[in-house]
C-alpha cells in the first residue's frame, strides 16, 4: 500500500495562491483535503517527494497548472447513473415539469460539471423520448473544468460498459457501433447539448428549468457549496428543478428553506416560489386583483367579505405581501 504525500497548508496556501495570480483559477473553492490529494497524485506521477519540489514545477512550466486543474474533475460516470434517480425524474418530474410549460416556450437545462459527457447526453436522450421535435423544444448547457473531459464528451464515443443502464432499444436508437467495438452517439443527440470549458462559479447563465448537478458539490467546502447554491437559486426559474448527487444535500445550508425537496432519496428539489411570485399570481393581466384567484390563492376559504376586497385592491401588492408573510409564518 503506497502512503499518500502529506502537503503542508502552507505550501498548500502557496500553491493556490500562485495559481490564482498566473492563471486566474481559484481553487480555494475546494476542499484543502481533496485538493492536497489531487496534487498527491500529481506528485508521485511526476516522483516528486515535496511539495516545494512541485511549487517550483509549477513555476517553471505553465502547462502543469492547466494539468492539475483538469485532474479536479473525477470522470467517473454512466448513462442513468443512479438509474433510480432517472426513474423518478422521468416519471414524476418530466410531467410536472410539460404541465407549466408553454407550447412555444424551449426548455433551458444545465448539466455541471458534466465529465466527459454521460450526464447531458442521457438528459437529451430522455427528453427526446418525450418530444417529437427536441431540437425546437429544449437546450443543454453543460459545462466542467477539465478540457479534456469535454472534449471526450463532444467526441461522444463510449464503451459499451458506459451504456449498461440504457435499454438496448435506447442504444440502437441513439448509437452506432464504431469499428473498435465502441458506440457514437448520433447527431440528432449531440446536436441537443452546447458544452463549454467552464468553472461552475464563474460560469454566466441564467433563466433555466432544470439544474443536474450530481456529485460535484462534495469536493467543495461548505462556503463555496453555499455560494453555489445562491447562484442556483439566482438562475433557476421559480417552481423549477435542481437535482444533487446521493452524497449531496441542501440540509443544513443557509437556502435550505428556498427549495422544497420533493424526493429526498433522490437528492430532487424544486425552488420555492416568492412572496413577489405568489403575490402576482392574484392580479390579472390588467392588473386587478382577481377574486377568483385570490380564492384558489387561500386555499379553499371562499367566503371573503366585500370590505376585504376592496382593501387589498386599494393598497395592492404591498399589503398582500404582507398578507403572504403572515401565512407563511
Amino acid at each position: 500500500m503506497t502512503l499518500e504525500i502529506s502537503i503542508s497548508k502552507h505550501d498548500l496556501k502557496e500553491i493556490t495562491e500562485f495559481i490564482h495570480l498566473k492563471r486566474g483559477l481559484d481553487l480555494s473553492y475546494f476542499k484543502p483535503a481533496f485538493l492536497s490529494r489531487r496534487i498527491g497524485i500529481r506528485m508521485k506521477m511526476l516522483n516528486m517527494n515535496s511539495s516545494s519540489q512541485y511549487a517550483e514545477l509549477l513555476n517553471s512550466n505553465l502547462n502543469e497548472i492547466g494539468t492539475l486543474y483538469d485532474s479536479l474533475s473525477i470522470n467517473v460516470t454512466k448513462f442513468y447513473r443512479d438509474k433510480q434517480v432517472w426513474q423518478v425524474f422521468g416519471n414524476k418530474i418530466i410531467p410536472n415539469l410539460l404541465k407549466d410549460t408553454k407550447p412555444n416556450e424551449k426548455l433551458r437545462i444545465w448539466s455541471c460539471g458534466c465529465a466527459s459527457g454521460e450526464e447531458p447526453y442521457s438528459l437529451a436522450i430522455m427528453f427526446s423520448e418525450v418530444f417529437k421535435n427536441p431540437i425546437n423544444k429544449f437546450k443543454i448547457l453543460a459545462t466542467d473544468i477539465n478540457s479534456n473531459a469535454i472534449q471526450h464528451a463532444r467526441s461522444g464515443i463510449y464503451s459499451l460498459d458506459n451504456l449498461k443502464n440504457l435499454d438496448a432499444l435506447l442504444i440502437s436508437k441513439y448509437f452506432q457501433k464504431t469499428n473498435d467495438g465502441k458506440y457514437k452517439i448520433i447527431d440528432q443527440i449531440k446536436n441537443l447539448v452546447s458544452f463549454n470549458h467552464a468553472d461552475i462559479t464563474t460560469y454566466p447563465i441564467s433563466y433555466l428549468d432544470i439544474i443536474f448537478c450530481r456529485n460535484l458539490l462534495i469536493y467543495y467546502g461548505k462556503d463555496a457549496q453555499d455560494l453555489i447554491f445562491k447562484k442556483f437559486h439566482a438562475v433557476l426559474k421559480p417552481n423549477k428543478y435542481l437535482v444533487l448527487g446521493m452524497d449531496e444535500t441542501l440540509w443544513g445550508h443557509k437556502l435550505q428553506n428556498s427549495f422544497l425537496s420533493l424526493n429526498p432519496k433522490d437528492r430532487i428539489y424544486q425552488k420555492k416560489l416568492s412572496i413577489e411570485s405568489k403575490s402576482s399570481s392574484v392580479f390579472n393581466k390588467n392588473n386587478k386583483l382577481s377574486t377568483e384567484r385570490l380564492s384558489n390563492f387561500v386555499g379553499g376559504k371562499k367566503k371573503w367579505k366585500i370590505s376585504l376586497i376592496k382593501l387589498l385592491e386599494k393598497r395592492g401588492l404591498d399589503f398582500l405581501k404582507m398578507y403572504v408573510h403572515a401565512e407563511q409564518t
